[in-house]
C-alpha cells in the first residue's frame, strides 16, 4: 500500500541536498534544520502527520515549489506575481482545510447576587500578593515576565489569500521563508487530529490558555510594560487608603523609565521629516545589548527567524503617551514625590506635535505614506485607520534597503489607542481644531463601521487582539470621553457616535460575554469593560456574572499562580504565537475587581442578602 506524503517526503530533498547559492537559500535550509528537525517534533508528532491529499503522485509539485524557495533570490521575493505562481499549490492546500470549534462555550446561567466586598478583596489580595511575589524575585532587576507561545496549527484564518497576502507584504525573506514552512506545518497536523490533539485542544471561553510551559518565550517588553502600569495605577486610584502607595508607586515608575527612557529610539516622519521619538519593544542599553530580558542565545534565533530588526510601533507609543499624562496628573493631584528625571521625561516626551506626526500615516489623510501592505484584518474599511508601524528603513550587508521588514498593516485595537492617546492629551495638543480635529473625526468615523456594522465581532477582523479586548479598549476611550466638556464632545462627536458605540458595546458585554461561559481572563475583560462603559442598571447581575466566573476560577493557576496565563494578544503569521503570562492574568484580574468594588459600591454585607 502506498503511503501518503509527509513534510519530510515533500521538503528533505530540495532544502538539505545540494549547494545553497543565496541568502534566502541558506536561511530556509538553517530554520528547517531548526524547526523541523527539531528531535521530539519531528518524530513525535510531524513525522506521523502524513496528508490525504498528497500521494506519490503530488509530491514532486510540492518539491519543485520548495525548490524554487530554495533557489529564490531576495528579488524574487519582492516579485508578488513569482510568490503568487510558486507557491500557488500550498495556498489551495489551506484553502482545504477545516478548523475545529476551539472555543467551547455554552449558555450561562443569570446570577442573581453579588459577591460581598470580603470577597472581591479576597480576589484582589490574592492578585496583589502574586504581582509583588513576582516582581521581587529578581532584586536587582525586577520585572513582570510575558511569554510567547507558538502555535503550530497556525491562524485558524490563515486561508490561501491571507497566506499569499502575507508573503507579498513582508519585506524579510527570512520572515517569507518561516511563514511558508508554518503554513506547511498547518497543513500537515490540520489533516492528523491525533497528532493535532497533543499540541493543540479545545478549552473553555474566548481567550486561550498558554498550556506548553516548555516551549514558552519569556521576554520584556515596553507594550506589557505600558499595560501593565496601567493597571496598577488604577488599582492605586480606587484605594482611597493610599495603604499600597509605598509598595506600588516604585514599581510605577520602573516600568514608566523601562518604557518613556529605556525603549525610546528616534524617528522621522516621513513628509514632513518631523523628528520624534517613539517607543519601541525590544530596545538595546548603550553597549547594543538586548534590554527585553531575551538571552543573546535566544536573539540569534529570532534574527534567524525573520524578527531581527524591529520598527517602534504606534501603539505602543500612544500608550505611552496616555500613560505619560496620567502618570503627571496623578503625581501632581496626590502631592507625590517621586523622580524628577522621570517626570521631566514624560514632559519631553509629551512636547511633540503627535497628532500632526500621527496624521502622515492615516489612511485617507493627506498623505499616501507607510499604507499597510497587508490586509487580512477583514471585513475592515481602513479608511481613517493608522497603520501599526512607524517609518524605518533598514539596510541589508548587501546594500538593499528594506522598509516592511514585517509588513505594515491595520489592527482596530491600536487605533482605539491612538485615539484615547490624543483624547487624554487633547489640550496640550491641540486635538479638537483645524486638521488635527479632521484627523481626530476620520480615526472616529473608523471606529463607529467598525462598531454599527458588527464587524468588530469578527476575530479576523483584528491583527493583535481579540473583539473582546478591542471591546475593553473602547471602554477606556469612552471613559476619556466622559472627562471632555459638553462643548468639546459637541465638537468632537457631533452626531454622538460614542453613544450608539457604547450601547453596542454594552450589548456585546452583556450578550456575547456574559450571556455565554467564559474563562478568568474573559470575564475580567468583560467586568472591566461593563464598569468603563458605565453599565447600567449595575446590579442586574450582569457585572456579578462576572465577578462570579474570577471568584470561582481563583486557584486555577499553578506555581502559587492564583490564575492561569492566557491568551492577552497574539500574532496571527508568521503562525499564531499567544501572548501572556499568569502574572498578566493578575493585573488584569486586579484592575476589573477594584474598578468593580467602587463601581457597584458594595458594604460588607454578605451576597445572599443582596439580589438584582
Amino acid at each position: 500500500m502506498t503511503r501518503n506524503a509527509n513534510l519530510y517526503d515533500i521538503c528533505d530533498q530540495p532544502i538539505l541536498e545540494g549547494e545553497c547559492l543565496t541568502p534566502p537559500g541558506r536561511n530556509l535550509r538553517f530554520i528547517y534544520r531548526k524547526v523541523a528537525g527539531h528531535t521530539v517534533l519531528k518524530y513525535l508528532i510531524l513525522k506521523g502527520c502524513r496528508h490525504p491529499a498528497i500521494g506519490v503522485t503530488e509530491i514532486s509539485r510540492y518539491q519543485e515549489m520548495m525548490r524554487k524557495a530554495m533557489q529564490a533570490s531576495a528579488d524574487n521575493w519582492q516579485d508578488p506575481l513569482w510568490i503568487e505562481t510558486t507557491f500557488h499549490s500550498l495556498a489551495r492546500l489551506l484553502d482545504s482545510i477545516e478548523n475545529p470549534r476551539w472555543q467551547q462555550r455554552e449558555k450561562a446561567e443569570r446570577i442573581d447576587s453579588e459577591p460581598s466586598r470580603t470577597d472581591l478583596q479576597t480576589i484582589i489580595d490574592n492578585c496583589l500578593q502574586d504581582i509583588l511575589r513576582i516582581w521581587d524575585q529578581d532584586k536587582n532587576d525586577p520585572w513582570f515576565p510575558v511569554a510567547a507561545q507558538v502555535e503550530l496549527s497556525g491562524d485558524d484564518h490563515m486561508d490561501g489569500k491571507n497566506f499569499i497576502n502575507v508573503l507579498q507584504g513582508v519585506g524579510s525573506f527570512e520572515y517569507k521563508n518561516i511563514t511558508v514552512l508554518f503554513a506547511l506545518i498547518r497543513c500537515f497536523l490540520m489533516t492528523n487530529p491525533g497528532k493535532l490533539r497533543l499540541i493543540r485542544k479545545p478549552y473553555r471561553g474566548i481567550c486561550e490558555p498558554l498550556s506548553v510551559s516548555s516551549t514558552l518565550i519569556w521576554h520584556r517588553i515596553a507594550f506589557s510594560d505600558i499595560n501593565f502600569f496601567e493597571h496598577l495605577l488604577v488599582f492605586l486610584d480606587s484605594n482611597a487608603s493610599r495603604q499600597h502607595y509605598a509598595r506600588i508607586v516604585p514599581i510605577l515608575e520602573n516600568l514608566l523609565r523601562y518604557c518613556v527612557c529605556s525603549s525610546r529610539e528616534w524617528l522621522e516622519t516621513p513628509n514632513n521629516h518631523i523628528k520624534h521619538p517613539a517607543i519601541t519593544c525590544f530596545p538595546n542599553d548603550a553597549e547594543g545589548r538586548p534590554l527585553c530580558r531575551l538571552s543573546e542565545e535566544a536573539m540569534q534565533k529570532k534574527r534567524s527567524l525573520g524578527f531581527g530588526d524591529y520598527i517602534p510601533d504606534t501603539d505602543t507609543t500612544f500608550l505611552t503617551l496616555a500613560m505619560a499624562r496620567k502618570w503627571l496628573d496623578f503625581v501632581q493631584r496626590e502631592q507625590l514625590t517621586v523622580d524628577k528625571a522621570l517626570l521631566e521625561a514624560c514632559e519631553s516626551l509629551l512636547a511633540y506635535p503627535w497628532v500632526e506626526i500621527i496624521s502622515e500615516y492615516q489612511v485617507g489623510g493627506k498623505y499616501n505614506s507607510n499604507p499597510p501592505t497587508i490586509h487580512i484584518t477583514k471585513p475592515l474599511d481602513y479608511e481613517g485607520a493608522v497603520p501599526i508601524w512607524f517609518d524605518k528603513t533598514f539596510k541589508n550587508a548587501d546594500g538593499r534597503i528594506i522598509r516592511e521588514m514585517l509588513g505594515n498593516e491595520i489592527c482596530p485595537g491600536h487605533n482605539m489607542d491612538i485615539l484615547d492617546a490624543i483624547l487624554v492629551n487633547r489640550k496640550q495638543w491641540s486635538a479638537l481644531e483645524g486638521e488635527n480635529l479632521a484627523f481626530l473625526q476620520r480615526l472616529l468615523n473608523f471606529h463607529y463601521r467598525a462598531f454599527v456594522s458588527g464587524n468588530f465581532r469578527h476575530e479576523t477582523a483584528l491583527k493583535y487582539y481579540l473583539p473582546e479586548i478591542y471591546v475593553y479598549y473602547f471602554g477606556r476611550l469612552y471613559q476619556t470621553y466622559g472627562m471632555l466638556t459638553d462643548m468639546d464632545k459637541r465638537i468632537l462627536d457631533p452626531e454622538e457616535k460614542m453613544e450608539d458605540m457604547r450601547r453596542i458595546a454594552q450589548q456585546y458585554c452583556k450578550d456575547e460575554l456574559i450571556g455565554y461561559s467564559l474563562n478568568a481572563f474573559d470575564a475580567a475583560l468583560a467586568v472591566s469593560a461593563l464598569v468603563l462603559l458605565a453599565y447600567e442598571p449595575r446590579h442586574d447581575g450582569v457585572i456579578a456574572a462576572g465577578l462570579n466566573v474570577l471568584s470561582q476560577a481563583m486557584g486555577e493557576g499553578r506555581g502559587r499562580h492564583p490564575y492561569r496565563a492566557y491568551e492577552w494578544n497574539r500574532m496571527r503569521h508568521p503562525t499564531r504565537i499567544l501572548v501572556g503570562s499568569e502574572v498578566a492574568t493578575s493585573l488584569f484580574v486586579l484592575r476589573a475587581c477594584s474598578e468593580a468594588m467602587r463601581y457597584l459600591e458594595l458594604s460588607g454585607m454578605d451576597a445572599s442578602m443582596r439580589t438584582g
